[in-house]
């Protein structure tokens, strides 16, 4: 082998290095929305301003539609009922015929899961809503409900417990939601999912305490939620911009991985509405060192720290659309953000998630992976060159 060959073999080596350690890309922002009949999605996304693509029930079954988005809102209500597809011929008081409508579709159990389970695991947040559990159960049956009946929902007000991200993003603890109509989902568990909201409710059988807005981590995030009413409040505004911002999501996981840091409670996707002028959320610390990082799809954000008693603690106004600030807390703790928006844009998401650990630049742990592949690689070259010497 000649020195220009071993020079070319070497320099080929470090480039593949470099670009398999360095090639993280985020695109554009991309969702869609599965057209529904009940939950008023495109209603909220138009007046949130998020882009999206409207697709159809049959589109589902194409794994190819799945690969295109971050993020896919299933809302209730997307199935092809036979009573709606049915063609009937008469003559007179007569009928001639009664056959199902040329464009009637069935969804593929086994296709659908296929495609939302790779979906998820490749890290896709979805949302499904009332009565699209049926679709959602398809890929992930862990649904029980009371009586083994899903429909139990008494139309009328109850006052729900908030846990998790939704209490941060709320500041609340309770909230009172309007079931606008009877025979809602009534859900009694779901193995293995994140509670976000739960409460007491009636039912035909008496008084039941259960689920209303669940969260279901599988590499990315399902949400899905018995509650669907209202078009503006909290709880409808957190469940959109929880799916809607994923590439968001995944960004600051991904810079939190890539520090060595682990996520202590606290993932908020948000962006300004009209005529707001500042948003306000509370996030979870651990003794010792903390990590509050913000990241956005427009820069110039603008965010403060407080602690527990609203003591300022830092304010910091940056021109850069990803930033972060470390705390060092003495105990098990909590502190609020509050984020000013840049100028006067608006409907612009971002996110804010904390993290706890020291913080390992990435500069050196890329560092170290090139150097213990170039080691490596001289290895495996010296390896090749002992063989071939061997075969001559």
């Amino acid at each position: 082998m000649t020195l220009k060959i071993k020079n070319i073999i070497y320099a080929s080596a470090v480039i593949l290095i470099i670009l398999a350690h360095t090639s993280i890309i985020y695109g554009e922002n991309r969702i869609g929305v599965v057209k529904s009949k009940f939950d008023n999605i495109e209603i909220v996304f138009n007046a949130y301003r998020i882009n999206y693509d409207l697709l159809q029930l049959k589109d589902l079954e194409d794994s190819e539609i799945f690969e295109k988005y971050d993020s896919i809102f299933f809302p209730s209500g997307i199935s092809s009922e036979y009573e709606e597809n049915i063609d009937v011929s008469w003559q007179g008081r007569n009928h001639l015929s009664v056959k199902l409508s040329k464009n009637f579709f069935e969804l593929n159990p086994d296709i659908f899961k296929k495609n939302l389970r790779r979906f998820t695991k490749s890290g896709g947040a979805s949302y499904f809503s009332g009565y699209s559990f049926k679709q959602l159960a398809m890929a992930y049956d862990d649904f029980e409900f009371f009586d083994n009946f899903p429909y139990m929902g008494i139309q009328g007000r109850i006052e729900a417990d908030i846990n998790g991200d939704l209490a941060r993003y709320s500041l609340k603890r309770k909230i009172g939601l309007h079931m606008d109509y009877p025979g809602w989902v009534t859900l009694k568990h779901v193995d293995g999912a994140e509670i976000l909201a739960e409460a007491s409710f009636q039912t035909p059988r008496g008084e039941k305490f259960g689920p209303i807005s669940i969260l279901i981590h599988d590499g990315g995030e399902i949400l899905y939620t018995s509650y669907y009413s209202s078009v503006y409040n909290d709880f409808k505004r957190f469940n959109i911009y929880r799916i809607a911002g994923n590439h968001l999501r995944k960004k600051l996981l991904a810079k939190v991985k890539s520090h060595f840091q682990k996520p202590t409670g606290g993932l908020i996707i948000d962006s300004f509405l009209k005529d707001e002028s500042s948003r306000t959320y509370y996030f979870n610390l651990t003794t010792g060192y903390n990590t509050i990082y913000f990241a956005s799809d427009s820069p110039s954000y603008m965010f403060e720290i407080y602690d527990r008693d609203m003591t300022l603690i830092i304010s910091k106004d940056y021109k850069d659309a990803e930033q972060s600030y470390t705390i060092e807390s003495l105990k098990d703790d909590y502190c609020f953000v509050k984020v000013y928006p840049p100028g006067k844009e608006r409907f612009t998401m971002y996110s804010i998630i904390s993290a706890h650990g020291y913080i390992i630049p990435p500069v050196l742990i890329l560092s170290i992976k090139i150097l213990v592949s170039i080691i490596g690689a001289i290895f495996l070259i010296a390896l090749i060159q002992v063989i071939i010497s061997r075969l001559r």
